[in-house]
């Protein structure tokens, strides 16, 4: 079980931190007027090439609704006292 310690400024837990990694999308052919593939349905992440994002310098966290906060938007998650 995760304990979620803060919560985005609309109330919803964070979950993780927003990332960016390289991949590449295996096509078939390339349309020559469209200039558009033909995906083949695989691809090959590169693991190795993660990394976190920022936004003017500062972390970016995500909350279970998918929306990006930098820290200083976060709220401690606070737990309620009633049984």
């Amino acid at each position: 079980m995760t304990d979620h310690n803060f919560t985005s400024p609309n109330g919803h837990p964070i979950v993780g931190t927003a990332e960016t990694v390289l991949a590449t999308a295996w096509i078939s052919s390339i349309d020559p007027e469209t200039q558009e593939p033909e995906y083949e349905g695989g691809t090959q992440i590169y693991w190795d090439t993660q990394e976190s994002l920022t936004r003017d310098g500062k972390l970016l966290f995500v909350c279970s609704e998918g929306e990006e906060w930098t820290f200083d938007q976060l709220l401690p998650f606070v737990q309620s006292m009633d049984p």
